[in-house]
């Protein structure tokens, strides 16, 4: 069982890995968070599109049966793709942005 003082360390440890981390990290954070940014807002339009293909996402054909809900295939697919899609190039860019940034900027990165 962790007690306060274990929490206390485990806290400790993680601002130190967060404090003490490279710029080249921080950019490549940086450049994940932006283009996450820009394609929720393509993707989803807005957090109630967010939501509703959450919702769909989370549906299941057999409860929504068994339930009497309203299960669509399609749209549970879709949703489940737009969202794989979303994370998979928001990180992505992010590990892109890690590996070609001190390439293009040598003198900053190094």
């Amino acid at each position: 069982m962790l007690t306060l003082i274990d929490l206390r360390e485990h806290f400790v440890r993680m601002v130190q890995a967060v404090t003490s981390a490279p710029k080249l990290t921080y950019a490549a954070v940086g450049v994940a968070v932006f283009v996450a940014l820009l394609y929720f807002k393509l993707f989803f339009g807005d957090r109630d599109g967010f939501r509703q293909d959450v919702r769909n996402s989370a549906k299941s054909p057999i409860l929504d049966s068994i339930l009497g809900g309203d299960y669509d295939s399609v749209d549970s697919h879709w949703s489940n793709l737009k969202i794989s899609i979303w994370i998979l190039l928001s990180v992505g860019s992010g590990a892109l942005a890690h590996h070609q940034l001190p390439g293009w900027f040598p003198n900053l990165f190094q």
